[in-house]
């Protein structure tokens, strides 16, 4: 059985473990854990709890329980004042862990409650804040400071790091080594990719394991992390990490009928599709580049509650599995 590793955060990464679900290799999720908005700022200030928000959403993409359990770990409160905001699954998540003792056992029961499968891993377990440093050189501290940004989002991002630093954790380790593949992204490029990059012995571990990388390529640029970006730019900052030649294939969406409501939308954030520049940029000869269709064919609508901004346009998870079943052999 193949082992398939993925590593990331988000609805980017709950987009693929989705497709993942049903398919016969065994999966490894290995998730970000800086998250500090939203619900995860009450986990953190108020629970004194590492970020679940990440988890939560691989727990219930991996899920085969019935789908009601599944909306109800989705569900946000969005009434009353002190828990309005919040979701059921952090907060249940946060209610194991006083009971178990540890978040880490926390993740592992919930996982059994849920019928997962394959293994939902923090990337580690350290209390750590994600800092941006931008070209003019502005730091910014706080995984929401820089995905909300108050300052120019134009800036470009030049370097990545945690306040502390942040070791991974050995069950992540393990799960790289023993990796036929590993998936980067989608996601939030910044905050979800290279935020579990910068976390010491994850690139290491990477660049020693015989595991065949992919690297999904985004369908949006991002104001304040991403913007103007083309694909190669994604690359030029991934091989700051892992050298490019351990990229075995780059998956990009080819399907330019996006919705034009959400398009619009995009716009005024300052934002729009990543444009393929790959046919002028200097790829070695063992990277594959594979261009097929991938974009969900509507607009994905905000959940009341949700104070934090999410992507509107995703790609679609059955045709994602598509691509990835002739990718996994």
């Amino acid at each position: 059985m193949k082992h398939v590793v993925v590593i990331g955060g988000g609805t980017g990464t709950f987009t693929l473990l989705s497709a993942l679900r049903d398919s016969p290799y065994k999966i490894s999720a290995l998730l970000t854990m800086v998250d500090d908005g939203g619900s995860n700022r009450v986990l953190r200030d108020e629970f004194g709890l590492l970020p679940t928000s990440g988890v939560r959403q691989a727990l219930v993409a991996l899920s085969s329980t019935p789908s009601l359990l599944r909306e109800l770990f989705l569900y946000r409160f969005h009434q009353g004042n002190g828990i309005k905001g919040m979701t059921f699954g952090n907060l249940f998540l946060a209610a194991v862990a006083d009971i178990v003792g540890s978040q880490e056992e926390a993740i592992e029961q919930t996982a059994q409650l849920l019928s997962v499968k394959g293994d939902i891993l923090p990337i580690s377990y350290d209390d750590v804040r994600l800092v941006a440093q931008y070209e003019n050189g502005l730091e910014v501290v706080g995984e929401h400071a820089i995905d909300e940004p108050k300052h120019d989002g134009k800036l470009k991002i030049v370097k990545m790091y945690t306040k502390p630093k942040a070791t991974i954790n050995e069950k992540a380790m393990h799960a790289i080594k023993t990796a036929d593949y590993i998936f980067l992204g989608p996601g939030d490029f910044y905050t979800n990719t290279v935020a579990n990059l910068i976390i010491d012995g994850v690139c290491e571990a990477i660049i020693n394991s015989s595991a065949h990388v992919v690297f999904i390529g985004n369908l949006m640029t991002k104001y304040g992390e991403t913007y103007n970006y083309a694909t190669s730019d994604f690359l030029e900052v991934l091989k700051e990490y892992i050298p490019i030649n351990r990229i075995g294939t780059i998956l990009l969406n080819n399907d330019q009928s996006f919705p034009e409501e959400a398009l619009e939308k995009y716009k005024q954030e300052h934002s729009m599709p990543v444009k393929d520049d790959l046919d002028s940029y200097n790829l070695p000869s063992s990277v594959q580049v594979i261009r097929t269709p991938l974009l969900l064919d509507e607009e994905i609508k905000p959940q009341k509650g949700d104070s934090v901004k999410r992507s509107i346009i995703r790609h679609d998870s059955d045709k994602l599995m598509s691509a990835l079943k002739k990718i996994i052999v």
